[in-house]
């Protein structure tokens, strides 16, 4: 699912009632010091997606703790997805509200 980035609207997800998605990709770097303490080198490794959803009405299907989720998310694919959070909000005044957030390791299987 490409995301043109000169669209207004979220485009990452398919979710009809979402209200804002955000996604961070991230790595862990080990640097190598030379012997008077200088930056030699480095290295990256271990990549890692984590992401959070927003959204009103009812929680979408599927989602849950624990497992994927079966979210399409643009730009996550392969490896383990786990859903670490799931918020659910009602209010006397206002439609329910939903959160959830989670993990991609990409090179995990």
């Amino acid at each position: 699912m490409p995301v043109n980035l000169d669209a207004i609207g979220i485009q990452s997800v398919e979710l009809t009632l979402a209200e804002s998605v955000e996604v961070t990709r991230k790595v862990e770097t080990k640097p190598l010091l030379d012997k008077d303490g200088r930056f030699a080198d480095a290295k990256a490794f271990d990549p890692s997606t984590e992401f959070s959803l927003k959204g009103r009405g009812d929680l979408p299907a599927g989602v849950a703790a624990g497992t994927d989720g079966g979210l399409a998310i643009a730009g996550i694919s392969g490896g383990v997805t786990i859903i670490t959070s799931v918020k659910e909000s009602q209010k006397n005044d206002d439609w329910n509200s939903w959160e959830c957030g989670g993990q991609n390791w990409p090179n995990a299987s």
